[in-house]
């Protein structure tokens, strides 16, 4: 296969059904799988630096204690894709080929920024290709960052092959080492000691070996056994840890990520993928692992995942800040066929005229209340939260109260209020003062950005001051569409991955890309939408809106105003946001239910409340306005590094 403008070559059209892909320099692809920029150990072919990192395994050197985060990138593909190569190229990804959601081989080569989700067709392949065993040489866009390339296993049709075959050009193939258990479907990673092949699928079925190649003198060995056997996972490479991500097994597609040691061969639990997901690719750019595409048990999904390491203890809060990771107790309460495995874990519901924040988990049981008895300081209320975001570190919920005029930052430790912008119960536009802000969220530096309904504007505060850092718009009753001087009553103010922000506002019906320093990008209608509500975007080029009406509908669009996807036959719904598999969260106010619905098929598969039915008891909600997923999901985490700060 070649694209003709960029170079892109066949590695080897005869072996198909996923052979894995390694290059000696230690930049890998696997169709399954892909490595990660790494040095490789001193002594092997294609080897550079002086060996591992400091404090990376097997270095003897000290180093800070590390823990892999795991988090949803803050956008999608741009469409569901899975069995794709994705090569590193330059800062960016080289997304090539694929099968889609309906099945189709695809021929795309699409350019990736894998910081702000931006994607660009650059070509075609001259042959529709899925499975790929796709590494680049040379520069030439065969290129993983040069030296030699492995070809490891994979299938012809009728036979499994066991040939390890090197390649310098992309043309001219040795063998140079021979798998004792042939395999496809295996992920690969080059690391101290050799090359790492991990499961695979086998003539017998799925695998659990993994097996070290040696370039240096030809020979493969079974050096260790994963906990159980896997197909389809991928393997990548950040700074000397080699990580195995999801993949089939006998049962079911995991959302286990392993950590192996090459040293000791040890496989150890490092974390859990936001969504199950099996052949997907794999890739480093920027020191970040990108787990993307696959499937998550049989079909496409167009998920992004990030993998980094941190320092060990800053992955999530601790136990006492992170109530929802207390053991689950009891039995949940879904409306029948729903299925929990649609949510990457524990969602936050604002339920409105229930007074109350809940958490609940994938099951429909409540992990967390706010507020219980003795939360509330005397004299204090916390009455109709309208919708409620988690902070950037995970330590904090900021909630809004529309009605009360003010905002509430409640700490997870300890269930208090720790701080209040607005009089409760007295709205206003002087200092402290508000009125029906909405959709208040936390920066990573700790700025807080609201939409000002009734005073048509934005705001910027800091906390702990009681005064506006900055307001955008000006403060007037006389409400229109002139951005960014005035809103017509602004009621969103979403972050994009480019660092604007996506105002709704409500007088007029638009929805508007702005820079905190008030410039435009564009403004436009969302098709067919009566009461447009906290639009926000579901990848960079296509946004998503609640209609707050009866019947209201969910609305997919483009900057231009297309229509892109809607769902109707909904009760005043005022928030939705995509998952990391595809699918979409979303609360559906007066149906006193919040659902996840597949947009591909247009059906509920997720369910917590009555519908129709207003509630206060287990699995029952009045007036649920608003939602979040719980950290490391949670929508200002996953936008931490793209969103923007005064």
């Amino acid at each position: 296969m070649r694209h003709r403008g960029h170079g892109l070559r066949a590695l080897k059209r005869g072996l198909r059904g996923a052979a894995a892909v390694v290059a000696a320099a230690l930049l890998a692809s696997a169709c399954s799988g892909g490595q990660a920029p790494h040095p490789a150990a001193p002594g092997h072919p294609g080897a550079a630096g002086t060996g591992a990192p400091r404090g990376a395994p097997g270095s003897g050197a000290p180093g800070p204690a590390m823990a892999l985060q795991v988090t949803p990138a803050p956008y999608q593909l741009p469409e569901a894709l899975s069995r794709e190569a994705v090569l590193p190229a330059g800062n960016g990804l080289l997304i090539v080929g694929g099968l889609t959601r309906s099945d189709v081989t695809a021929g795309a080569v699409t350019q990736l920024n894998p910081v702000t989700g931006q994607t660009r067709a650059i070509g075609r392949l001259a042959a529709l290709a899925h499975d790929a065993a796709g590494a680049v040489l040379g520069g030439r866009a065969y290129v993983l960052g040069g030296g030699v390339a492995y070809l490891i296993g994979g299938y012809d049709g009728t036979t499994l092959s066991p040939a390890v075959l090197a390649t310098t050009d992309g043309r001219h193939f040795r063998v140079a080492a021979r798998l004792p258990v042939p395999v496809r479907y295996a992920t690969a990673a080059a690391g101290p000691g050799g090359i790492w092949v991990f499961g695979g699928q086998t003539a017998s079925g799925a695998t659990n070996v993994i097996q070290r190649i040696d370039p240096a003198d030809g020979t493969a060995v079974v050096a260790g056994h994963l906990p159980q056997p896997l197909r389809g996972a991928a393997a990548i490479s950040l700074d000397g840890r080699i990580y195995v991500a999801g993949g089939a097994t006998a049962a079911a597609v995991s959302r286990v990520i392993y950590r192996f040691d090459p040293a000791t061969s040890r496989v150890t639990p490092a974390g859990v993928l936001p969504v199950p997901v099996a052949y997907a690719a794999g890739a480093v750019a920027g020191g970040v692992g990108y787990l993307i595409g696959g499937e998550d048990g049989g079909s496409a999904v167009p998920a992004v995942t990030t993998l980094r390491l941190v320092a060990a203890g800053s992955v999530l809060p601790d136990p006492a800040a992170a109530p929802w990771l207390a053991p689950a107790r009891g039995s949940g309460h879904l409306a029948p066929g729903s299925d929990p495995g649609v949510l990457p874990g524990d969602i936050l519901i604002a339920d409105h005229q229930n007074n109350r924040l809940l958490i609940v988990d994938p099951q429909g049981r409540i992990r967390w209340e706010f507020p219980r008895p003795g939360d509330l300081a005397p004299g204090q209320t916390f009455l109709a939260p309208d919708d409620a975001f988690f902070s950037p570190n995970g330590r904090y919920i900021v909630a809004t109260q529309e009605d009360e005029a003010v905002i509430s930052v409640i700490s997870l430790a300890t269930s208090k209020i720790v701080y209040r912008y607005g009089t409760p119960g007295v709205p206003g536009a002087g200092q402290n003062h508000l009125s029906n802000p909405d959709d208040a969220m936390l920066t990573a530096r700790g700025v807080m950005i609201a939409a000002d309904i009734k005073n048509c504007r934005i705001v910027l505060i800091t906390p702990p001051a009681h005064t506006l850092t900055r307001v955008i718009g000006t403060t007037t009753q006389l409400c229109g569409h002139a951005p960014a001087h005035w809103f017509g009553s602004p009621n969103g103010a979403f972050p994009l991955t480019d660092g604007h922000y996506l105002i709704t506002e409500i007088n007029g019906d638009w929805a508007d890309e702005i820079s905190l320093g008030g410039a435009v990008v564009w403004s436009t209608h969302p098709p067919g939408v009566a009461y447009p509500s906290d639009t926000n975007e579901v990848y960079p080029g296509r946004y998503l809106t609640a209609d707050y009406s009866d019947p209201g509908q969910l609305v997919e669009f483009n900057s231009a105003g297309q229509l892109l996807w809607r769902l109707g036959g909904l009760n005043q719904p005022s928030l939705a946001m995509p998952l990391p598999n595809g699918e979409i969260l979303f609360n559906d106010d007066f149906n006193h239910r919040v659902c996840v619905v597949d947009p591909a098929t247009n059906r509920i598969v997720w369910q917590y409340g009555h519908t129709g039915v207003a509630g206060s008891a287990p699995g029952y909600l009045n007036d649920p306005d608003g939602v979040d997923l719980v950290p490391p999901n949670s929508l200002t985490e996953t936008h931490a590094a793209t969103m923007g700060e005064p």
